[in-house]
């Protein structure tokens, strides 16, 4: 060891008092001259090192080091943590070391004050493994984040520290110690306010409130679960009313031609607005709101949003006028099986019904940022005032196409649109209690713009593998029926109704906690949440198709009024059959493609959609042509193909990318359920064979259909999900919920 480092070892060096101007004595008696004084032993090449760094400590005032305890007696350790200031906490893998402790004990190790271990998944420790380049806030990274300038080199006995109060005035809003941040979405200088509302004492550590722990919520599946129900009772409601709005259309229009060209020309703006930018709101929207609002602030979320809505608002508009002006050739691809002078009706209805593009697309953009607040309320009940327009619209045809048929058609040319539009405005006032303030805004360079075209992109892929699918299913239904899409449309109400009621609620509130989970970077999270989602949807579901299977009869009869006949009731009950296969297998897919979107994989999930839809459109159009003289069902059966090949893909490449996260468990909750459900099922075709040959056959009276679904149907669910209660099934948890807090009512 040199001679300088040796006398180092053992000199303490003081700081001086700024009040008095003069060094302070150490434990040893010894004390140093005056900061401002130069050492008149100007020989010893130490002396001047030392009076050095004195000299330029004393321009520096206010500077202090307390000393920490150490087996030796000799550290110069602060009791701060290393890396702090007094003012401002600089942290992260690159902060280094305290550089004021280091001059004050030269060759010396700097001993950190013991801190308690911390849970993994607490905001502190997520913030001490934060990656290199990155703040508490805002990460610095890529090609030109330029070199890591916390940690640029000094001369060890520089002192590092300057008087918080003089460098404050000094400092650049949004700026730390050593990293400057700026730019129009930096934020406002959060260290500011904290700095500026007291005087603090030279010497005096203030915590920074970036880097204050967040509260974890205490139970995450709890909030969940509150959100989850709460969507479920308003999608109850909207089903509630759309099954009054599709028995209005089946008292009105019947299972006929009539109906078939409402189907093509009501679905086709639907279809139009998914293709060109429906599937890129609902899986990109969403992520990238909540990074920019997480990372950027209010402002710019909402300027975000701004910007996206007039975007979609123009383009769409385009669409829509696209549409009104070649109404033919867009009907086209949903009736290229048939004679094109049959569609005449079809054309006229989607002419008035093509600036529904717009409103869906309007409406889906107010859902996400809803969404994304947690206010699940406005946005799962809007479809209620779309369903109440429809049915006083059908009614209304119903009064008057007996007296004038071209002003009924009319009336409901007029009254489709109206009620879309009812669901958007409907959103509108819940914005503003949220802090959303949208305003028409075009930037093309917005770099949150750019992102959600990257995530959303391949989704366009998806949505145009979609309208290919459905195409072909609406043209191949022609070919074997006339009714052919009223009688898929009819089916396919009670095949979404289930998985509306159960699953919906499930997918829409797991998603946004998978999108955060994703922007903080915390893979297992996402892991667990891909878990029991599938696991709970699969509960559900498999039960519910079993009952659909069995109850199909009684439950399309429900129709039978008005222009219903029971020739359209068989061949309804006969392909919801079939179709209840795809059930369980249709919940898992659409919420694999909110865990795709999630993690950043849309072009992957694209991708096997084109080769499940491949399966479909092969299976599909061997059904509508003479080679296999294949029944109307084999349209369901094909689309339980797709589902099937598609879900299977779909986990294979999540196990190989994310690794192993708990198959087995989904693998379990598949058999629970598909044990439970068949017990339910049994025990419901008992009671409906038992009613119709000791009461009385199904006759098409909607009162004794109704009677007959309600009797089979409680002791199908009592015997499924009362077993599961019984043997406290993991995925039952929610309903014990539900049954406990009603129990307790009860007993009140």
């Amino acid at each position: 060891m040199s001679d300088k480092l040796a006398r180092a070892r053992h000199t303490r060096v003081n700081s001086p008092d700024p009040a008095r101007g003069e060094a302070v004595p150490d434990r040893a008696g010894t004390s140093h001259a005056r900061a401002a004084n130069r050492p008149k032993a100007a020989g010893a090449s130490f002396a001047r090192a030392s009076a050095a760094s004195h000299a330029r400590a004393a321009e520096s005032p206010r500077v202090s080091a307390t000393p920490a305890a150490h087996p030796s007696g000799a550290s110069h350790a602060r009791a701060a943590d290393p890396g702090s200031t007094s003012e401002i906490f600089v942290g992260g893998r690159h902060a280094g070391l305290d550089r004021t402790a280091i001059a004050a004990a030269v060759a010396q190790h700097v001993v950190p004050r013991p801190e308690p271990p911390l849970d993994p998944a607490s905001a502190k420790a997520r913030l001490k493994a934060a990656p290199p380049g990155e703040t508490s806030e805002i990460a610095i990274g890529g090609r030109h984040a330029g070199p890591d300038r916390t940690a640029r080199p000094r001369d060890p006995f520089e002192p590092s520290t300057p008087d918080p109060r003089a460098a404050r005035p000094q400092a650049d809003p949004g700026s730390t110690g050593a990293l400057f941040v700026g730019g129009r979405h930096a934020g406002a200088d959060r260290t500011a306010p904290a700095a500026a509302a007291a005087p603090v004492p030279s010497g005096t550590c203030m915590p920074d409130p970036a880097r204050e722990e967040a509260p974890e919520p205490e139970n995450a599946a709890a909030a969940v679960g509150a959100s989850a129900a709460l969507v479920s009772v308003c999608v109850m409601i909207s089903r509630i009313t759309g099954f009054a709005r599709t028995w209005a259309m089946a008292f009105a229009l019947g299972s006929t031609m009539l109906s078939s060209s409402y189907q093509v020309a009501n679905t086709l703006p639907n279809q139009l607005y998914e293709l060109v930018v429906g599937g890129m709101l609902v899986t990109a929207f969403l992520p990238v709101y909540l990074s920019v609002k997480k990372k950027l602030g209010q402002h710019a979320s909402n300027e975000y949003a701004s910007n996206l809505l007039t975007i979609v608002v123009v383009l769409l508009g385009v669409v829509s006028a696209l549409c009104m002006l070649f109404p033919s050739a867009i009907i086209y691809t949903q009736s290229f099986y048939s004679d094109q002078a049959q569609m005449a009706t079809a054309t006229l209805l989607f002419q008035f019904f093509a600036i529904q593009v717009v409103f869906y697309g309007a409406s889906a953009i107010l859902q996400g940022l809803l969404n994304a607040n947690r206010d699940y309320l406005w946005s799962a009940i809007a479809p209620v005032a779309n369903n109440v327009i429809v049915i006083a619209t059908f009614a209304l045809y119903a009064l008057v196409a007996p007296h004038d048929p071209q002003l009924a058609l009319y009336i409901i040319a007029v009254g489709n649109p109206l009620g879309v539009f009812a669901q958007l405005i409907i959103q509108m006032p819940a914005l503003k209690r949220n802090g959303i303030r949208l305003r028409p805004r075009l930037n093309l360079r917005d770099p949150a713009l750019r992102e959600t075209l990257s995530i959303g992109a391949p989704t366009v892929l998806v949505m145009l593998c979609s309208f290919s699918v459905v195409s072909v299913q609406t043209a191949a239904s022609y070919s074997f029926s006339e009714s052919g899409p009223s009688i898929l449309a009819y089916a396919r109400l009670w095949f979404t109704l289930p998985y509306a009621f159960l699953a919906v609620p499930i997918t829409t509130t797991m998603f946004t906690e998978l999108a955060e989970m994703q922007a903080e970077g915390n893979t297992q999270g996402v892991k667990r949440g891909i878990v029991s989602g599938t696991n709970q949807i699969l509960f559900f579901m498999i039960p519910f198709a079993l009952y659909l299977m069995v109850f199909a009869l009684p439950l399309v009869t429900l129709y039978h009024a008005g222009a219903f006949t029971m020739e359209s009731v068989s061949a309804i009950a006969s392909y919801l059959a079939v179709l209840a296969v795809a059930l369980p297998f249709y919940g898992v897919n659409t919420y694999l493609q909110k865990v795709y979107s999630s993690v950043r994989k849309m072009g992957v999930f694209a991708g096997f959609n084109f080769v499940a839809g491949g399966v479909q459109i092969g299976l599909t159009m061997l059904a509508a042509s003479d080679v296999g003289d294949l029944p109307f069902e084999a349209i369901a059966a094909a689309e339980a193909a797709f589902y099937v090949v598609a879900d299977v893909c779909l986990f294979a490449y999540l196990r190989r990318h994310l690794g192993a996260f708990g198959l087995r468990s989904t693998l379990r909750a598949l058999a629970c359920s598909l044990a439970l459900g068949g017990l339910g099922a049994a025990a419901g075709a008992g009671v409906l064979f038992a009613l119709q040959t000791w009461a009385a056959p199904l006759s098409g009276s909607i009162p004794q259909a109704l009677a007959y679904v309600a009797a089979g149907g409680l002791v199908s669910l009592f015997v499924t999900f009362g077993l599961a209660l019984k043997l406290r099934v993991p995925e039952a948890a929610f309903l014990a919920n539900i049954a406990g807090k009603v129990k307790g009512k009860l007993g009140r």
